[in-house]
């Protein structure tokens, strides 16, 4: 038996590509700090990355081969994932859950493997929740495509 109350709900984690793939009724968190607002979602801000790791993103790695920097931002964001800020937002989600209510972590990133919402999912699986992806990149881009694999 676990030392946790069992959730009831669902948690899953998307971008807005993979929120038509919902098919049960569920409260959508966008946990992003900027960018388009979507439609009938809570902006949680403080689950997304704080704003020093977002501009370090947008100015030192964003664009680059993802093995130059997600062990970086994975180490700074779980440890930003500590600060009660963040606890707070995360013990809300849980909250939900237990009752029953399903929820959904949005996010704009394409690769689900290589984004905070991926982290923020994740940091249940103790609790026994298992974050489900709704738009999960299956394979891999063909290497002819990547980038220096023509020389």
């Amino acid at each position: 038996m676990s030392k946790f109350k069992e959730a009831k709900g669902k948690l899953y984690t998307s971008n807005p590509s993979g929120l038509s793939k919902l098919g049960i009724k569920a409260e959508i968190w966008q946990i992003t700090r900027a960018g388009h607002r979507l439609p009938n979602t809570l902006l949680v801000k403080h689950l997304s990355p704080s704003k020093e790791l977002f501009q370090t993103f947008v100015k030192e790695w964003k664009g680059k081969p993802y093995d130059q920097w997600w062990d970086k931002y994975e180490k700074r964001f779980l440890e930003e994932l500590k600060t009660e800020e963040k606890l707070k937002g995360l013990r809300e989600v849980y909250k939900r859950l237990l009752i029953g209510e399903n929820v959904v972590l949005v996010c704009f990133c394409n690769d689900h493997r290589f984004c905070h919402r991926k982290l923020v999912g994740e940091f249940f699986k103790p609790f026994g929740v298992v974050a489900e992806e709704l738009n999960p990149i299956t394979t891999e881009q063909l290497s002819i495509f990547k980038e220096g694999s023509y020389e």
